[in-house]
């Protein structure tokens, strides 16, 4: 902080140095013109000197007055706030670790959580025009999401009206690398449009062609980025090669983009074309599982769409058992609704109670700045007795405030990126995006404005104290009647000021607890509730058989799960 101080000493003495000498100049000429004039006109030169000093009006005054206009010396009184808040800082360290500490908690521990929640509440898909893709299919209890079966899908895709476009997918599931270098992946099949609906195009290569979508066709697969990266050490020449997938020859023919992920969110290494039998599918009762997405048509709203979709929804439900027909309705739902289920409201939740616990943080703060700033009303005084403004004093208040804050929240970073290591290792899987949170230019933006805004809150409140000069108050001075009576008015708004934050912080402080306690309750009764099976001591296993390993089974794989009780 030493050296800090002097750090900004020599450029605060540069900068006046070389300004106030150039205005000692100008003025110089000036008056030196003046004077000029008046010798013209028959006086003496001392007269002269004289009447041009007069009509100057001060060059003390002047020079100040003149200098205050200047972009300069904004600066350099910006310089003398910092410098003399950092020397107050090393005179009382105590209070300086305190409020740092306290505050890089808060902001930690806020960047943290907004860095989680931030991909679910205000980032946009990383989609063309994300807002116009929709979710589209029947729900019923045998499948959580909406889904399509291949025996009415492609009458809904022909003779849809609300969409611009519409695609499918049948899921990810796990596949093989069978080559050199072996690997468990997972690969995703998609339909022809699936890519141009979502608006993607291959970083690298090419979408399907129609005749790699079709039973038998040309084996062809697009891989990730990430896939491309860590399995193939990024090589420029991927594009055509030959790789082994569950034991087929296929070609790769393009490379995803960075960021691409599937719009269920599944796991998903490879991307291969459904190539399904269109035929076969329209004449399948009930044919393939498949989930639907369509882009909205302009002004088009999801609600609308549904309604639109009403005579496509009772055509598929005559391919429903009637007994079941009840249960199997019609949803058409954005893109995001469908990745985020219900976790917005946890989201919003989350964020909510960790801004409450920066507010708790900013309070305690506000009220050490103020028993601070009650701690210097002599000092206040007599700075305002000697003519600092109240503006002056605000200022150099407000600067205090913004220094601890800024020192907190490059703290407050360290703290984020430990707290989301933590996050991601016990958070549960259901959270969205968590595996992908990370601290980036975005998250830095918003710290900053975090820092700032909590260094403006209780900097004001600090700089709402009023210091009274208490110079003009005669032969008594600072311990005279008219002194005390000022500073027992000033303690009084003090104290109501405290009391005040003190309430809000109990309050808060009250929501908070009860809301953790029901929290922690209910995840109690939820991990001891009565499954009705012996669950204890117990170990599964499953394994997977292909066709081409294992001849006994008629189906392309087959998996068994077992259950272990030991002894």
């Amino acid at each position: 902080m030493n050296r800090i101080s002097r750090i900004l000493t020599r450029i605060r003495r540069a900068l006046g140095r070389g300004s106030r000498s150039e205005l000692d100049d100008e003025l110089r000429f000036h008056l030196d013109q003046s004077i000029q004039r008046n010798v013209a006109a028959g006086m003496t030169i001392e007269e002269a000197r004289r009447q041009a000093l007069v009509d100057f009006g001060g060059v003390e005054g002047t020079r100040e007055e003149t200098y205050r206009q200047r972009p300069v010396w904004l600066l350099e009184t910006a310089l003398q706030d910092v410098h003399y808040a950092l020397r107050g800082f090393r005179r009382n360290p105590v209070f300086t670790i305190t409020v740092v500490a306290t505050l890089a908690l808060g902001i930690g521990a806020t960047t943290a959580v907004f860095s989680v929640v931030d991909p679910i509440l205000f980032r946009s898909l990383p989609y063309a025009h994300g807002d116009q893709l929709v979710s589209v299919g029947l729900v019923a209890p045998i499948i959580p999401e909406e889904f399509m079966l291949g025996g009415s899908y492609y009458v809904w895709r022909d003779n849809q009206k609300p969409f611009t476009a519409f695609t499918s997918e049948t899921g990810a599931s796990e596949c093989d690398l069978t080559e050199r270098n072996p690997a468990r992946l997972s690969c995703a099949s998609v339909e022809l449009s699936f890519l141009p609906t979502l608006g993607i195009s291959p970083l690298m290569g090419r979408n399907f062609l129609p005749e790699e979508d079709r039973p038998n066709g040309p084996k062809a697969a697009l891989i990730t980025y990430s896939l491309w990266q860590s399995h193939y050490g990024a090589d420029p020449n991927i594009l055509n090669r030959l790789i082994e997938i569950n034991g087929a020859q296929t070609r790769v023919i393009g490379v995803l983009p960075k960021y691409f992920e599937m719009p269920a969110l599944e796991a998903a290494d490879i991307v291969l074309p459904e190539a399904l039998d269109e035929a076969a599918q329209r004449k399948g009762d009930p044919g393939a599982v498949m989930y639907g997405f369509a882009r909205l048509k302009p002004g088009v709203s999801s609600a609308q769409a549904s309604a639109e979709l009403e005579p496509l929804f009772q055509y598929s439900l005559q391919l429903v058992p009637p007994a079941f027909r009840k249960e199997v309705h019609l949803r058409v739902r954005s893109l995001r609704d469908r990745q985020m289920q219900d976790v917005h409201l946890t989201a919003w939740l989350l964020l909510g109670s960790v801004l409450a616990v920066l507010l708790i943080a900013c309070g305690n703060v506000a009220s050490l700045m103020m028993a601070r700033g009650a701690a210097r009303e002599r000092e206040l005084a007599v700075r305002s007795a000697l003519g600092a403004s109240r503006s002056r004093l605000a200022r150099q208040t407000l600067t205090e405030a913004l220094l601890l804050s800024f020192a907190a929240a490059v703290l407050g970073w360290a703290l984020a990126e430990l707290l989301l290591h933590l996050f991601v290792a016990i958070a549960p899987a259901a959270i969205p995006f968590l595996v992908k949170a990370q601290l980036d230019l975005r998250i830095a933006a918003f710290t900053i404005l975090l820092a700032f805004l909590c260094g403006a809150t209780f900097g004001l409140l600090g700089a709402l104290q009023n210091p009274r000069s208490f110079g003009s108050v005669g032969s008594a001075g600072f311990n005279g009647p008219l002194a005390s009576l000022a500073r027992s008015t000033s303690a009084r708004s003090h104290a109501w000021m405290r009391r005040s934050m003190v309430v809000a912080q109990i309050a808060i402080s009250m929501v908070l607890l009860c809301a953790s306690t029901l929290l922690v309750r209910s995840f109690w009764n939820l991990h001891n509730q009565n499954l009705g099976m012996r669950t204890r001591a117990v170990l599964t296993a499953g394994s997977t058989m292909r066709r081409r390993r294992n001849r006994c089974s008629s189906s392309p794989r087959l998996k068994q799960h077992y259950a272990v009780y030991p002894g």
